[in-house]
């Protein structure tokens, strides 16, 4: 059997461990950590504690795994190495946490928006059929052009415009009001994503039967709405999806669209193969759907949100159809979309995250 032959170093190391442990057990009693975290933690402490008094625990695993281990210097390096994956595993575990955290804080803010929404508005319940949503961040030189040319009647129906103006700090709510649409209003800017999904909320507690989505750009021709809701009103899909590629899409493979422009064509290649379905534009924000579906989808992304849709409804057993749509360059204003790098990296992680999601 090893001697104990401790320094004062290590008596150090393995009191602060047993601190540390007996802090973790006070945290359980009194119910401020989950066990789950507490195995974590425990863990990593108790480890702690049996290789201060038995390091040469340490060598017999690297030697295990046929690591050298033959000098203090080689232990302390593979101690490092150790450290730094529990260190690793550590910071993707509370970013995780994070993110849920934030999940939690963005509910507690919408919960209230939507119910204080439907509470002054309660004369909309069961007379919308056709909700059109348009999340709006600083679009005052687009927005009342845009809400003008929507049709007064879309197949027949008379629409709602219902305007998420997501922390605008312009003149874009005086717009929206102008308009004469239904307005509701984030305190802060969260993003496309979670206007969406605000939307969806109202859409849901109104009754309404068919959503439509909008940008405030300008790019997508609201004229064109028509294309999107008749396949649904046919029962021929549940879910319809205006296309660019199928259409005319004024900027494809433009000089300073043309990377993109592969990046679409990769994703729709991919989305293609992932979902059976043949999809020609996975990027579209001009989509029509059955109101019905949308308690049933799963929707966490921040920013890509039109993969997530599409992938969350197949899996639902929507039907989708493909229109051809036409997309036109901004009216005024800046993009709102990530760099290349980041668009490609954030679409693809969306696919994918959604794509694996039970």
């Amino acid at each position: 059997m090893e001697e104990l032959n401790i320094s004062v170093f290590r008596y150090l190391v393995i009191a602060i461990a047993v601190l540390g442990l007996i802090g973790l057990l006070r945290l359980v009693h009194k119910r401020k950590i989950a066990g789950y975290e507490f195995v974590l933690w425990g863990g990593v402490l108790v480890s702690t504690v049996i290789l201060g008094f038995f390091p040469r625990l340490i060598v017999h695993f690297f030697d295990y795994v046929n690591l050298s281990s033959s000098t203090r210097y080689d232990r302390l390096i593979q101690l490092g190495y150790i450290f730094s994956f529990i260190t690793l595993s550590l910071v993707f575990y509370y970013r995780y946490k994070l993110d849920s955290f934030k999940t939690l804080f963005i509910r507690t803010i919408q919960a209230p928006l939507v119910k204080g929404f439907v509470s002054d508005n309660k004369e909309l319940i069961d007379n919308v059929k056709i909700l059109i949503l348009i999340p709006a961040f600083n679009e005052e030189g687009n927005l009342l052009k845009i809400i003008q040319r929507i049709p007064e009647k879309i197949c027949g129906i008379k629409p709602h415009v219902l305007i998420i103006s997501d922390g605008s700090t312009d003149q874009t709510t005086h717009e929206a009001i102008s308009g004469n649409a239904i307005l509701v209003e984030h305190p802060t800017n969260f993003g496309q994503c979670m206007a969406y999904r605000t939307g969806y909320q109202i859409a849901t507690v109104l009754h309404a039967e068919y959503v439509i989505h909008l940008d405030a750009d300008g790019q997508y021709q609201p004229e064109e709405i028509e294309l999107l809701l008749t396949p649904i009103l046919n029962n021929e899909a549940d879910i319809v999806s205006g296309s660019r590629l199928l259409g005319k899409y004024e900027q494809f493979f433009s000089s300073n669209h043309r990377i993109r422009s592969f990046g679409v064509l990769f994703f729709n290649l991919l989305l293609t193969v992932l979902t059976g379905n043949k999809i020609t534009d996975s990027a579209s924000g001009f989509r029509a759907i059955r109101a019905k579906y949308l308690p049933m989808l799963t929707l966490k992304q921040e920013q890509f949100h039109s993969s997530e849709l599409l992938i969350e409804s197949l899996k639902k057993g929507a039907v989708l159809k493909e229109v051809p749509v036409t997309f036109l360059k901004r009216i005024s204003g800046d993009s709102k979309k990530p760099d290349v790098l980041r668009y490609s990296y954030g679409f693809i992680n969306a696919i994918l995250r959604t794509w694996m999601r039970k």
